[in-house]
């Protein structure tokens, strides 16, 4: 059992620890909960494009370039699009939603996306708003490994 003198030490110095902890974790949480909202808000106002190392457009195709570690597929990239055409450009972005996680050696891969089709139908000029990054960080050969193509497409349109 404690002394009385030493239990009493022992409250003085604990029930204003008790205070500031039981004020302390809710301002926490309410710290946590804004930080998440806040993190989540942004991440929704700027969308991430993918770098890309060339582009070609078809009638219903954008053919791309991209940097791959060995997972990459057509399906990991969603084509995003706005604007109304004419006067007011429609601009395009290419965003990757699955990240490539392989571990090999990264290079270049073509992939051929299908254009939405409001965009595929428009014929008035878009903007494509990716970044265009230069190939010299890769061989001359890198570009003629894995394509996720259509068959027998070639690259002249």
């Amino acid at each position: 059992m404690m002394e009385p003198e030493l239990f009493q030490t022992w409250s003085i110095i604990m029930k204003p620890l008790l205070a500031i902890g039981i004020i302390m974790k809710p301002l926490l949480a309410i710290g946590i909960i804004l930080t998440t909202l806040a993190g989540s808000t942004n991440a929704e106002n700027t969308t991430q494009l993918e770098p890309l190392y060339s582009a070609q457009f078809d009638d219903t195709y954008i053919t791309i370039e991209v940097q791959s570690n060995g997972c990459t597929q057509p399906e990991d990239f969603t084509i995003l699009a706005s604007g109304k055409g004419g006067e007011d450009f429609s601009t395009l972005g290419i965003r990757r939603d699955q990240p490539d996680t392989c571990r090999a050696a990264a290079r270049l891969i073509r992939l051929q996306l299908e254009l939405p089709p409001a965009l595929a139908a428009l014929k008035e000029a878009y903007r494509l708003d990716n970044l265009f990054v230069s190939k010299s960080p890769f061989s001359d050969t890198a570009n003629t490994g894995d394509t996720h193509d259509r068959p027998n497409q070639t690259d002249q349109h």
